[in-house]
């Protein structure tokens, strides 16, 4: 059958017509729209009577950048989508909750999971296994690296960057998710961490704590400034990794 004879609205499934303001709906459409190609070559975008909001909004330039991501969803048999409609209890009845999710498995094994917003502006949350045992046998070399220690409760704190268009960001995670091995590099470099102002500890991804005003040493607020007092902290403030949480710092509230 040549391009010519094919005929897009006779493959679409009009089952997920219900669907039609979700990613499952927009990877089926722009799969149907394209079938036969290299995930390269995904240029042809629905027309606009397909969409319903909030994929109503979605530009013709944000609509190429979508046809990417649906290729690499479609083509790729560790990645799927799904929506989900439940309810909670509220005030005055149930409330619908609506979630797009995103399942990866990535080549090592590990399932991650993607919870977009509800108009795709961007992802709400990204779960993922937590343990040490969780980490791949391929990848335990990192363990090493990292200092062999997982925290139980961690979370991959990736946002889409500033001024980057969803689509782009989302196509890097899935590709980073379908790696793993990024994923766990960053997940692994937890450093445990003290308040030298009270002493409260804990762990902090070293991103994070790079970032932290009053960090030691290199404060960027000045470590003499805000050192307390305490004999330990000169006899190990080379050794341990102090930081001034959000009620000893010099934004702390003022009934602290």
């Amino acid at each position: 059958m040549s391009d010519d004879d094919y005929e897009p609205m006779d493959h679409i499934d009009w089952d997920l017509i219900y669907k039609d303001h979700t990613i499952e709906w927009l990877v089926h459409l722009c799969e149907v729209f394209n079938r036969g190609k290299v995930a390269n070559q995904w240029t042809n975008w629905p027309e606009d009577f397909f969409w319903e909001p909030p994929l109503s909004t979605i530009t013709e330039e944000h609509g190429q950048m979508w046809l990417h991501v649906a290729a690499l969803i479609s083509q790729n048999p560790g990645i799927t989508v799904s929506y989900t409609h439940n309810t909670v209890p509220g005030r005055f009845g149930p409330v619908p909750v609506f979630s797009n999710d995103i399942s990866v498995t990535g080549r090592f094994g590990s399932e991650f999971k993607i919870k977009m917003m509800p108009d795709l502006s961007d992802w709400a949350e990204i779960e993922h296994p937590q343990g040490v045992a969780c980490v791949p046998e391929e990848l335990h070399h990192l363990l090493k690296e990292h200092g062999n220690y997982v925290p139980e409760t961690v979370y991959l704190c990736w946002e889409c960057p500033r001024d980057i268009p969803t689509p782009v960001g989302l196509y890097s995670l899935l590709l980073a998710m379908l790696d793993e091995t990024k994923v766990w590099e960053y997940l692994l470099d937890y450093i445990a961490t003290e308040c030298r102002g009270c002493h409260d500890t804990g762990f902090h991804h070293r991103e994070d704590y790079l970032r932290q005003p009053g960090r030691a040493p290199g404060s960027l607020v000045g470590w003499d400034q805000f050192r307390p007092p305490y004999p330990s902290v000169k006899e190990d403030e080379d050794t341990k990794n102090y930081y001034l949480c959000s009620w000893c710092g010099p934004d702390a509230p003022d009934h602290h």
